[in-house]
């Protein structure tokens, strides 16, 4: 009763409340008077306020005193409603969860505009719509449509009498409001802290005629609030600290002016070419068909002499290297910037880019946006190799500023030899970032968070993958690259010392450190020159030709270094040839070619447009083929893939299988450098099992493939975007992985080197010794492998390609669902379906994956849904049951049906050996048969 006359009182009040509201509305509406605002404070004396501040003159007008922190900004009446850039960089950072010195944060266009209350706003312009010339109507419909963001206001100081100036406090904006937005772009490194208001000032103030450049400390301290659910399932606390109570950040906030008037054209993208961006929604008008304009972002050159087919630029690209940068290495990184000189010049350019070393006494900042910068980290984790973001104009897609950050983490993953130290990471970690760029690493979080949580903990980490925002995304994705980059790196140290000799050679190392340095500064060089990704740009070179340096030097091993590509390690008994591309691919230089070809300014768009069509055209070449990061997300193209190499992508996996193979059977305790423990052996033979996985699924893409190339259907006549993978070459790859992953003998391991692999029982920074088990779970291990590639195999999008390949191939013998169920069938249960003469023995690893055939085979033919996959007693079980939700009806009647003829073979073996059969396998016999008789009787879910 209590409860429900305080919501009737409360009701009451309520409704007396809105009453009073709408009689106030009335009056207000009845009078013809609008609401007024609150009167604000005066602002303070112009004089009192600027009293013993210098004034500092550029871009823009600032009275400051850098000891006491304090700023004013002087906004005259011209520069409101004005463009302006703002760029927020972390000059300094703690080396952990992401917060990395030189890592770029948020950069955006905004106005500051007046406001009630003596107030300025600030406005972020929705440029997304356009800034170009419309007529009357467009831009009255564009007004009373779309609204731009206000992001938050900020109080008038003071004004200046003699001009108008509006004074804002730098600190309020910047510091205490929060202007470049560092909470959503620092993402979950932040985690429990919150900033300090209080123990954070603004320090440094150096003006220029087109830019403002403000140092600021952020002091962020211990809150308790909680940290971000996939941190803290995945153990990604911060290690670094001296004391976890509290850290400061240094952030470089640039706010610059946007170029005008500079004869920079924009250039419209093509879908086959790879570059970022600026897009536009274009205005609603009769007879136009496209819905967007795209400009492709890339530097303003200009030729000296526009007469001339080669001539230097106005102004070069200029980077310059760090004096932070080891000098062992400063050779080989300007060695990879000069690398697209070559690309420039047939664009019409001599000595486009120029590299100079930042002297030692440099009066410059790094973090300056008149800079760009080639930059050398350190970190305890790092998310990257590199890093090459760039600055644009959001209105025309201009560069306007780059930097390439670099991690000093690659020195030691490289000149240490082989030594990994991915292990370093929580078990949790190690398992989601093992299954990066994976289906199904989705599903590992959410497999690990119901174990750690409950249904609580799964309903957490799907609303985390739900709703995480761009910056946590970009983090996770950086995060996976570079553990796949890092692996790949000790990998080909690791197969060079394990295969080649005992110990790498000092000039094989050298070799190998220089020509994987020069193409990592490539890739970062080529992200800011504006180029995507180019997943097919491994794909140049036959298999037979990846070791000869005579091709591999005139012709460059790829055809993009914009791909992530492995070293280059040769299979056993084939002489090593280069580890990385020591020269551009022609995809490089053609992508260059189109976006920054001189084109005259007297041309018209449409004669523009013209010339770069004729470039374009030549895009059906397969050396120029094109596919970036959203073609690689969903597997169905075999060759549009990370860390593969060849034409052949397929042979280029069964050499590292075989690799793999050769190195475990090579690793021992001599492996061990002097000074590690045999934790660090138990880490290579890691390694080589995610190298070995990451293979099979490269593999198993192949089974019910798709090619897709990026064509112009008004310029190609003989291709189609799609293609299937030839019928011949899918059953290549399942006899591939029946033989190496399915077969009995697969996995052969010395009992001495798996009674050599404790790992390491250091104390680790900020928590106890690793939870790893003290011995190596060999079945466990394997299972996975063998359990992952099943489940891909018959995972419910690739069982639906089967299906759908009789409609979309000419090929008589189309790889079918049958042939598919039967093949793997051969592979698992061959003891059973041949008869004999030596009585069958079934391993505890072959009795493991057959365990696991079965289940998915029951999975399909029962239609199980996703509530079963809680009730899963291993991450193999859980994906046996999510990978095959939704599955065709097609799929569930054959597993069915091989689940009966299964039950035959499983009891006529049963009869046939009953006595003869080793205790455990008669009883795995049994079991089998008695759980194919359950299901088979079970009723079909969803029916």
């Amino acid at each position: 009763m209590k409860v429900r006359g305080r919501w009737r009182s409360m009701g009451r009040d309520l409704l007396l409340a809105l009453l009073g509201l709408g009689l106030a509305l009335g009056l207000g509406l009845a009078s013809g008077q609008a609401f007024a605002a609150k009167p604000a404070e005066p602002p303070a004396s112009f004089e009192s306020l600027t009293t013993g501040l210098e004034k500092r003159e550029g871009l823009f007008t600032v009275y400051s005193d850098v000891q006491s922190g304090k700023a004013y900004l002087a906004l005259p009446p011209e520069q409101l409603n004005h463009n302006y850039l703002l760029v927020s960089t972390l000059e300094s950072g703690i080396g952990d969860a992401g917060l990395y010195r030189g890592r770029p944060l948020n950069n955006f266009l905004f106005q500051f505009r007046d406001a009630p209350a003596n107030q300025l706003q600030v406005v972020v312009p929705n440029t997304t719509l356009g800034e170009g010339s419309r007529q009357g109507w467009q831009q009255r419909l564009r007004a009373g449509s779309f609204s731009d963001s206000v992001v938050t206001a900020v109080k008038v100081a003071s004004v200046d009498p003699a001009s108008g100036a509006k004074l804002v406090d730098l600190s309020d904006l910047l510091i205490t409001r929060d202007l470049a937005d560092l909470d959503s772009s620092l993402g979950w490194g932040i985690g429990d802290y919150s900033q300090s208001a209080e123990l954070s000032q603004l320090d440094q103030l150096a003006l220029f005629p087109d830019n403002l450049e403000i140092g600021a400390t952020l002091a962020f301290t211990q809150d308790g609030a909680g940290s971000d659910p996939l941190a803290a399932l995945l153990g990604l606390s911060l290690r670094g600290l001296a004391d976890a109570r509290g850290f400061n950040l240094q952030i470089r906030y640039s706010l610059s002016a946007l170029p005008t008037d500079n004869a920079y054209r924009p250039r419209q993208a093509a879908e086959q070419v790879g570059y970022f961006e600026t897009a536009f929604r274009n205005p609603v008008q009769p007879g136009q068909s496209g819905a967007f304009t795209r400009y492709i972002h890339r530097w303003h050159l200009e030729k000296q002499h526009p007469e001339q087919a080669m001539s230097p630029p106005k102004q070069p690209i200029v980077f310059w290297i760090e004096n932070t940068v080891p000098p062992a290495y400063r050779e080989s990184i300007k060695a990879g910037v000069l690398l697209w000189n070559e690309a420039f010049e047939q664009a019409g350019f001599e000595n486009a880019i120029e590299v100079k070393t930042m002297p030692d006494d440099a009066q410059w900042d790094p973090a300056d946006v008149r800079y760009n910068v080639i930059r050398w980290t350190d970190t305890i984790r790092p998310n990257f190799l590199g890093m090459g973001p760039s600055r644009t104009n959001p209105l025309t897609g201009e560069i306007l500023d780059a930097d390439i950050i670099l991690d000093a983490s690659i020195a030691r993953w490289l000149e240490r030899s082989y030594q990994w130290t991915g292990l370093d990471l929580t078990p949790q970690t190690q398992a989601y970032l093992q299954l990066c760029g994976q289906p199904a690493q989705g599903w590992y979080l959410q497999w690990a968070a119901l174990q750690a949580g409950g249904e609580a903990g799964l309903q957490q980490a799907q609303a985390h993958l739900r709703e995480s925002n761009a910056a946590a995304s970009h983090e996770a994705h950086g995060r996976c690259a570079a553990y796949a980059g890092e692996q790949q790196m000790a990998f080909g140290a690791l197969a060079l010392a394990a295969v080649d000799s005992a110990n790498l050679s000092a000039t094989q190392l050298e070799t190998y450190v220089h020509q994987s340095l020069v193409w990592l500064v490539a890739h970062e060089v080529g992200h800011t020159l504006g180029l995507r990704h180019n997943f097919v740009g491994s794909q140049l070179l036959p298999p037979d030709q990846l070791h000869d340096p005579q091709v591999t030097r005139a012709q460059g091993l790829v055809s993009s270094v914009m791909d992530y590509t492995p070293p280059n390690i040769a299979p056993p008994g084939t002489e090593q040839g280069d580890f990385f591309s020591t020269r551009l691919g022609p995809y490089d230089i053609w992508a260059i070619d189109y976006g920054y070809r001189a084109v005259p300014s007297s041309l018209t768009r449409r004669e523009e447009h013209r010339t770069l069509r004729q470039i374009t055209a030549q895009s059906e070449a397969p050396e120029l083929a094109y596919a970036s990061d959203e073609d690689t997300f969903d597997g169905i193209d075999p060759e549009a893939n990370a860390w593969d190499l060849s034409s052949d992508p397929m042979q280029f996996a069964v050499w590292q299988l075989e690799n793999a193979q050769s190195i475990w059977g090579r690793l021992g305790r001599l492996s061990v450098n002097r000074g590690e423990g045999y934790g660090s052996l138990r880490q290579r033979v890691d390694l080589v099992f995610n190298h070995f996985e990451r293979n099979t699924m490269t593999l198993a893409n192949y089974v019910g493939g798709q090619r897709f190339r990026r064509l112009d259907p008004w310029a190609s006549s003989t291709q189609t975007p799609l293609a299937p993978i030839p019928a011949e070459k899918q059953r290549q790859a399942l006899a591939v992985l029946n033989q190496r992953v399915f077969a009995p003998d697969a996995f052969q391991f010395s009992a001495r080197l798996l009674n050599q692999l404790p790992p390491d029982r250091w104390e680790r920074w900020g928590g106890s010794f690793t939870g790893a088990q003290l011995d190596y779970p060999i079945y466990d291990r394997v299972l996975q492998v063998q359990s992952l590639t099943l489940s891909n195999l018959m995972s419910a999008s690739r069982l639906a390609r089967v299906r759908d390949a009789e409609f979309k191939t000419d090929e008589p013998d189309a790889l079918t669902l049958p042939e598919l169920f039967e093949s793997l069938h051969q592979g698992i249960w061959a003891e059973l379906i041949t008869e004999k003469e030596t009585v069958p023995e079934l391993s505890s690893l072959r009795r493991g994956l057959q365990r696991q055939h079965l289940n998915i085979l029951a999975n399909l033919a029962l239609r199980r849904s996703f509530a079963d996959a809680l009730s899963a007693q291993s991450f193999p079980d859980f994906m046996g049951v999510v990978t095959t939700l939704g599955a065709p009806e097609d799929a569930r009647v054959l597993a069915r049906y091989q689940l009966r003829n299964l039950g035959d073979e499983v009891d006529t073996a049963l009869r046939r050996y009953r006595g003869q059969l080793p205790v455990t396998t008669e009883a795995h016999l049994e079991d089998l048969l008695a759980r194919i008789d359950r299901i088979l009787e079970a009723p079909l879910l969803g029916a």
